[in-house]
């Protein structure tokens, strides 16, 4: 299998990336673009386009940046180790996807049977670009077991490690009212008053108690947007990756059709938002906004169910909500998809060690069970069962 690799989303053909590119939005190089001309994580670019026989027959994008090896770990031993050594567990790396964290991967292969070939040479130019740079450590991030590349790229070496799981809603049917008619009723009623908000058209709905503004993403959201964003970043315990400012302006400058869902409780002024986009038959919950300092849990759930809703009334198959908050997903009938993250150190003596101590640095994370739906559409995860919400 052929590769030509191109040095920032400037220089890669646009009709030969976009001829093959899948329709997810963090594929499409008008995304990227954002994400590299913003620095997040101060990540570098190349992409790789993929011939066989000299027909295209794939993409990746592989990034370097430093990787926090411990950003998932609960272990005490590794907080103690990361307070007596700040920087040892910081590490450079070279990537096989974005410091962005959709759930998503970026290795595309036309044909599921070049996957193996992909790999290879997807590998290859990332050992050559670890070496030309002295970069410790590679990786493939995130993977789900049925993709066929998931073999493929432990074949050359790599651990297979649990990173958090992504959250979405598939087979959405074409009506808010049906979508609630197949949920057990305790589930049903935690919708209930997002239901009766969104009754209207659009794009304010407002009640007694709440008011929400379905807004496009534009340069005067963006400064708001963002002081909200670092207000839940600097509490979050979890920080997958940290957004500058400017990926804000330069979401908002892009071509991208970006919308924000913004939450107000009309009797305490609180408000909370996320940043949406509508891909063709996909909804994707982006990054959540929270004006005030303190933080809501009850209004958050509620703009949860706002996006669920918008979701299924604005005719989407899917919705993609994101790694995090796993329980409140899950409680209004989000499946729990596991992910993987493929890591080779290249120093063989470090390589045995993480593949020794790695459950420490990326221990599994256990779904709870919520039986939301009356039929097969259940969501059944692996995971404590809690059967009333």
């Amino acid at each position: 299998m052929r590769i030509a690799v191109y040095e920032g989303a400037n220089r890669v053909p646009e009709h030969a990336w976009t001829g093959i590119a899948p329709p997810d939005f963090f594929f499409s190089l008008e995304f990227l673009r954002v994400m590299e001309a913003s620095r997040v994580e101060n990540a570098r670019y190349r992409y790789v386009a993929l011939y066989h026989d000299d027909r295209p027959a794939g993409l990746a994008v592989l990034t370097r940046f430093t990787l926090k090896l411990d950003l998932l770990a609960r272990d005490a031993r590794i907080r103690v180790l990361r307070t007596m050594v700040p920087r040892l567990l910081d590490v450079p790396i070279v990537c096989c996807g974005i410091p962005a964290s959709y759930g998503q991967h970026h290795l595309h292969v036309t044909r599921s049977d070049l996957a193996a070939q992909a790999v290879r040479a997807v590998h290859d130019a990332m050992e050559a670009w670890a070496a030309e740079t002295d970069s410790p450590m590679l990786c493939w991030k995130e993977w789900h077991s049925g993709h066929a590349a998931f073999a493929a790229i432990a074949e050359q070496g790599y651990v297979a490690l649990p990173t958090l799981p992504e959250h979405q809603m598939r087979d959405l049917p074409a009506s808010v009212d049906s979508f609630l008619a197949s949920m057990r009723s305790p589930y049903r009623r935690k919708y209930r008053t997002a239901a009766s908000l969104m009754r209207g058209p659009g794009p304010t709905w407002s009640s007694t108690t709440l008011q929400l503004d379905d807004l496009p993403f534009t340069d005067s959201e963006a400064q708001w947007f963002y002081r909200g964003y670092a207000s839940v970043m600097s509490r979050t315990e979890v920080k997958l990756e940290t957004y500058p400012v400017d990926f804000f302006y330069n979401l908002a400058n892009s071509r991208l059709d970006v919308r924000i869902l913004r939450l107000t409780d009309r009797r305490t002024g609180d408000r909370v938002a996320a940043l949406v986009l509508p891909g063709s038959d996909v909804l994707t919950f982006m990054l959540t906004s929270k004006e005030r300092a303190h933080y809501r849990d009850a209004l958050y759930s509620r703009l949860l169910q706002c996006i669920i809703l918008f979701a299924v009334r604005s005719g989407f198959r899917e919705v993609r909500l994101g790694q995090t908050s796993g329980y409140a997903k899950g409680s209004l009938g989000a499946e729990s998809l596991p992910l993987h993250s493929f890591i080779r150190l290249r120093k063989p003596w470090q390589h045995a060690l993480l593949n020794r101590f790695g459950s420490l640095l990326f221990p599994d994370t256990i779904a709870p069970r919520f039986h939301v739906f009356r039929d097969a559409r259940s969501h059944i995860p692996d995971g404590p069962e809690v059967t009333h919400a």
